[in-house]
């Protein structure tokens, strides 16, 4: 069996506590393998569609808002990185956080992802299909999935 080597870490989070815990055992993989991370935050499209359906017509300070709190979201990672001694970067988008997480990996050549089993809440895991399980079956990387 042949040990190879990880070089860049792609890290998704959404501010829940579980994504500190994530963002933990990243750093420590980085720290074993000498790797860099990359912390990703998706603005998930499928709420401008659902405050669409709902009759909202101001979609334009709701992403604002979406997006601040991602910003903020990545700072503070980022910061969390770095303070380890990490290489840190970061990397907002908006789409499907799952889709946009194997997109990411596969053009970035990102040679693992760590992700969270779960994201804010169950029931929203349980509505929205679970993120690392499609992440875990598409991407073309290793894919660590932290409980």
């Amino acid at each position: 069996m042949r040990f190879e080597l990880v070089g860049k870490i792609l890290v998704p989070v959404d501010g829940s506590p579980h994504a500190k815990k994530v963002m933990e055992h990243a750093i420590g993989q980085a720290k074993m393998a000498g790797s860099s991370i990359t912390v990703m935050y998706v603005v998930h499209t499928r709420v401008y569609a659902a405050a669409q359906e709902a009759g909202f017509i101001a979609i334009a300070p709701l992403m604002r808002n979406m997006e601040e709190l991602g910003k903020h979201i990545l700072q503070e990672a980022q910061a969390t990185g770095q303070a380890a001694g990490i290489p840190t970067d970061t990397f907002l988008v908006h789409g499907l956080p799952a889709d946009e997480i194997i997109k990411k990996a596969e053009a970035d050549k990102y040679d693992m992802i760590v992700i969270g089993s779960r994201g804010r809440t169950a029931a929203k895991s349980f509505l929205l299909g679970s993120v690392s399980n499609r992440v875990s079956h598409y991407a073309r990387c290793p894919v660590l999935i932290i409980k």
